[in-house]
């Protein structure tokens, strides 16, 4: 199954707001890079660990097709290594176990463009592959590796670096981090392409698109591009999506490009966002200062207080008017009173 880019598709999302607003997002993390402080690398290495907690919960929701069943404080539990959680059904840590096993055997992928560890992956998260759809997929990896190497600098002998990773230089050019972006966005359609080929069954794709997605990231970290993450229920949406349109007519046959420019289209279009939106959260966790936001916390805690004082005092002083003025309106009624009996006699 042969997989060819088109870069024609690609062009236009260049210029689309969306794409434009997360690699604006993306600029933000990448300009930080080679991380310079300890507080820089210690909120990094939180971020990682929140990173995995949220990919393994919403692997778990998929393997289980529950989405509301597996709460993210259970993962949290997991990850932190209990085997049982009182009042949990064990079936959900059995899933997020699986979730992270599988996590944890991906990490390595971008230093050593291992594709055994893909398919050990696809294992763990129960995935049966075919052997006509293993032999694409490797093939797909190996032409992303031989062109991320090729644009490395780097002069090569043979295979005798085949367990070497090299990645792209970093970079914040907007423009670039673009073009890297949907080369990879292209790539992990292409592989759902092959994953999803001949399921009909929407929740089965969603659990077969999860180790493309574990690639996903590694393959940005090569690229020098910060990781991103899908919630559940955008990966749902996603697969329906894609799912009608391979069905439609005039749809090239993963046998003869397993990239597919109708499915790109969807695909970029959904993960452009979520991306986005991870990038800002991203660069918000990388700046984040303990000492300033204790400060802001008080701040914000003073002004509440004043706010408070001030509308009890307003209270305090209308109720106080209130009652000046209802003694001013009973001295006058007792005046006028009696100023009608003096007029009477």
């Amino acid at each position: 199954m042969p997989f060819k880019i088109n870069n024609e598709a690609l062009y236009p999302l260049y210029n689309m707001p969306h794409t434009q607003l997360a690699i604006e997002y993306c600029v933000k993390v990448v300009e930080l890079w080679p991380l310079q402080t300890a507080q820089e690398m210690e909120n990094d290495a939180k971020y990682m660990e929140d990173l995995q907690v949220g990919f393994s919960c919403m692997m778990a929701r998929a393997l289980l097709r529950l989405p509301d069943e597996v709460d993210i404080s259970v993962a949290e539990a997991v990850y932190e290594g209990m085997d049982e959680i009182p009042g949990c059904d064990p079936a959900v840590v059995q899933a997020l176990k699986k979730a992270n096993q599988a996590y944890d055997v991906m990490r390595d992928y971008s230093e050593t463009n291992n594709a055994d560890l893909f398919f050990k992956a696809a294992d763990i998260l129960g995935i049966f592959i075919d052997a006509h759809v293993e032999k694409s997929i490797r093939s797909v990896m190996k032409s992303v590796t031989h062109l991320i190497r090729g644009s490395s600098g780097f002069e090569f002998d043979g295979e005798a670096p085949k367990n070497v990773s090299f990645c792209y230089s970093t970079t914040v050019d907007p423009l670039q981090l673009t073009g890297r972006y949907l080369a990879s966005v292209a790539v992990c359609d292409g592989l759902m392409n092959l994953m999803c080929d001949g399921i009909d069954d929407l929740g089965e794709q969603v659990i077969r698109v999860l180790p493309v997605l574990l690639y996903a990231n590694e393959l940005c970290e090569q690229m020098a591009i910060p990781p991103t993450c899908m919630g559940d229920a955008a990966l749902l949406q996603l697969v329906e999506m894609r799912d009608s349109i391979r069905h439609m007519d005039g749809i090239v046959p993963v046998e003869v490009n397993s990239f597919c420019e109708r499915t790109f289209l969807i695909t970029a279009n959904m993960m452009i966002p979520q991306a986005g939106l991870e990038w800002s959260y991203h660069a918000d966790c990388l700046r984040w200062d303990p000492k300033k936001a204790e400060r802001e916390a008080k701040e914000e805690d003073e002004r509440k207080s004043k706010e408070a004082l001030a509308e009890k005092f307003k209270l305090t002083k209308d109720d106080s008017s209130d009652s000046s003025e209802a003694s001013d309106v009973a001295e006058a009624e007792d005046t006028e009173g009696g100023t009608s009996e003096r007029d009477s006699e």
